[in-house]
């Protein structure tokens, strides 16, 4: 007997176990969580919050790798990138996820946050749902750390106002 009932975590007619891992399973893990998501022309689930865009991934050969990359709203102006990177790198160095990292444009910087996990023998919904609630905790704590960082960043372009 455990000292707290909360329940089942799965929902009643969720297969036990470890399962394969499709894109199609992204559908029911974000509707159990009720988030709200579109699909893109390459068939990736995308969902978005008030500073970013999330994007649900199935990758690697065998569509053995469960990713999600999240993308800041704000694009910072080419010409800050030393300062970005900077900001990134400390993050990286400070917490183990998401991964951050710059890319430049032409006239202005992504800033991404990446999550890979290798699932080749299967995931169940629960590690889903506890991996996408992290992403997007932790997502969302990485670009409000870079607006601290960055006070100037309510003045550049921002994608999700548009």
């Amino acid at each position: 007997m455990t000292m707290f009932n909360w329940g089942p975590t799965q929902p009643p007619n969720e297969p036990q176990g470890p399962q394969p891992f499709t894109r199609e399973r992204w559908d029911a893990v974000l509707n159990s969580l009720e988030i709200k998501f579109g699909q893109d022309d390459d068939g990736d689930r995308f969902a978005d919050w008030e500073t970013m865009r999330l994007w649900f991934l199935v990758e690697g050969n065998n569509n053995d790798l469960m990713a999600m990359r999240s993308m800041w709203d704000v694009r910072p102006p080419v010409a800050a990138y030393d300062f970005v990177l900077e900001a990134v790198n400390s993050w990286n160095r400070d917490h183990f996820w998401p991964k951050a990292s710059v890319v430049r444009g032409e006239e202005h910087l992504g800033v991404f946050g990446d999550l890979v996990i290798d699932i080749e023998t299967g995931v169940n919904d629960d590690f889903l749902r506890q991996q996408v609630r992290c992403m997007v905790g932790t997502s969302g704590q990485m670009y409000e750390y870079l607006t601290e960082q960055f006070p100037e960043s309510k003045d550049w372009f921002n994608a999700g106002e548009e």
